[in-house]
């Protein structure tokens, strides 16, 4: 059926052709993020708090961050000790453009062992090659990759390693691979945990079943019974507050979804989580659902997306919470095209296996280029538009170019990555932490006003500002407010959009 040796223990070469393709996406890719960052859509939440966390990692204080409302640490946010392995990169290079190039390299390197599982079971070169495109074009890997920088992402191409580990029985490397997978989120954990259901009931292997499941569930224990409470100013996991629906602890929420199935299920399979569900294995071509229990695996992140009542969560091709996902869709339609030649060609006997898997291979092909230019972020995605630096940028960034490093400041969420290298910043409407009181604030109201919920909030905290003698502003030009503590007024504020 094939073209060539693809065996499990022969010695495996990148080829210089998917080298070639590696490199030209993360050339756009990284240029495009960068692009992002340079006209200000990159944001507080969430490159500038991974930035802020991991420069104050190299100054002695491990994942130390400010930005947000009484949080203190990464950790009271997520779990991600693998973060702590980019500090030495980090530390060569301190720009918060060094997470976004290495997020990049790290998720698009996915496609290396998606490409050798899918040239193994099908025995094609061709395969290999047309699979790492469609891990790579993935809209919601991409969405990923251009949504300012997450751990989280970081996990799609360690779990891509991870299956063609567990594909090939490699029990030892595809440990490791998991352990750097939970590290980038507490969640994956819960995958890993049925990873290790599916070494035991499919692969027979029990001692590493009970490894890895025993691992999965110690570590979900630890991360969120125990470290993420201590670091939270909450006690329980933050994000709590999305499935208010269900309670308000992880311990109410998973009882009563437990206690009200069918009211879980009704809620998971209505509106945009059912549009969600249907699209998940869209791309190609709906061959993901030949394989069930490569999909089941990702079922505890499905639940986590589409039992929120956050959009974001379940809105697939823009953020980053279904990167994760990716990889186990994309090996689900290799196992499913697998599958589906082996049934089919002997029933079409006038029809050659090469010839018919070919076909599934192009129409594979010609759906995820389809669904690209309805959802993609490439050229060829109807809604692709490249950001333009404007002067109004770079009024900003002259603007804040006159705050002391060392200064405490409070800034508009999306001003935070620029000015984030410092012991204390906080995002608006945060003005304060501890002792610590921001000496400036800036304000952009050309921006977006995210976490702002209302404008009428964002516009009284401006009045606010203007009105008390604490703080004087020092400059106003072009929507762009600069507040000093304790500084006379020296500039004059002309009522603007939306603050008029």
């Amino acid at each position: 059926m094939g073209n060539g040796n693809y065996n499990k223990s022969s010695k495996q070469v990148i080829p210089l052709v998917l080298l070639f393709i590696l490199l030209l996406y993360n050339a756009f890719f990284i240029a495009y993020a960068l692009q992002k960052h340079a006209a200000f859509q990159t944001a507080g939440l969430d490159l500038g708090n991974h930035d802020q966390a991991l420069w104050n990692t190299i100054r002695g204080k491990p994942l130390v961050m400010t930005t947000m409302q009484e949080v203190t640490s990464r950790w009271g946010l997520h779990f991600e000790p693998t973060l702590l392995l980019l500090t030495p990169v980090y530390a060569v290079f301190r720009v918060p453009q060094t997470l976004i190039i290495l997020q990049s390299i790290i998720v698009t390197a996915g496609a290396i062992p998606i490409f050798f599982l899918a040239r193994q079971e099908l025995q094609s070169d061709l395969a290999g090659y047309i699979y790492s495109l469609v891990y790579l074009l993935f809209p919601a890997l991409e969405g990923a990759l251009l949504f300012d920088f997450h751990a989280a992402a970081l996990a799609a191409a360690l779990l891509s390693f991870a299956l063609w580990f567990l594909a090939n029985r490699q029990y030892r490397l595809l440990f490791v691979m998991l352990l750097l997978a939970m590290g980038c989120r507490e969640d994956i954990s819960l995958i890993v945990l049925l990873m290790g259901g599916y070494i035991w009931l499919v692969q027979r292997q029990r001692s590493w079943a009970v490894t890895i499941m025993g691992t999965g569930f110690l570590w979900f224990c630890l991360a969120n019974l125990v470290l993420i409470p201590i670091f939270s100013p909450v006690g329980d996991n933050i994000h709590i507050t999305r499935y208010g629906q269900w309670g308000d602890s992880m311990g109410q929420v998973i009882v009563n979804l437990l206690t009200h199935p069918l009211e879980a299920m009704t809620f998971v399979f209505s509106g945009d989580r059912l549009r969600y569900l249907l699209r998940l294995t869209m791309p190609v071509a709906f061959t993901a659902l030949l394989d069930p229990l490569t999909l089941l695996m990702t079922l505890p992140v499905l639940a986590i997306n589409t039992l929120s009542d956050w959009p974001p969560n379940y809105q697939l091709d823009r953020f980053h919470y279904s990167a994760i996902i990716v990889p186990f869709v994309v090996v689900a339609s290799v196992n499913g095209v697998t599958r589906l030649v082996k049934f089919a060609a002997p029933k079409f006997k006038h029809v050659k296996p090469r010839f018919l898997q070919n076909s599934l291979l192009a129409m594979i092909f010609i759906v995820i280029l389809a669904y690209h230019v309805q959802f993609g972020h490439t050229p060829i995605g109807q809604y692709f538009e490249w950001p333009l630096v404007t002067e109004h940028h770079r009024k900003v960034d002259a603007i804040l170019s006159q705050i002391p490093p060392q200064a405490v400041v409070a800034a508009q969420n999306n001003l935070v990555p620029r000015i984030s290298q410092r012991e204390w910043i906080f995002i608006l409407p945060k003005l304060s932490q501890a002792d610590q009181q921001a000496e400036y604030i800036v304000v952009d109201m050309q921006s977006p006003l995210f976490p702002y919920d209302h404008i009428e909030n964002y516009c009284a905290d401006i009045a606010k500002f203007l009105a008390t003698p604490e703080y004087g502003l020092i400059v106003a030009d072009d929507g762009l407010l600069l507040f000093k503590r304790n500084a006379p007024d020296t500039a004059t504020f002309t009522p603007m959009s939306p603050c008029r």
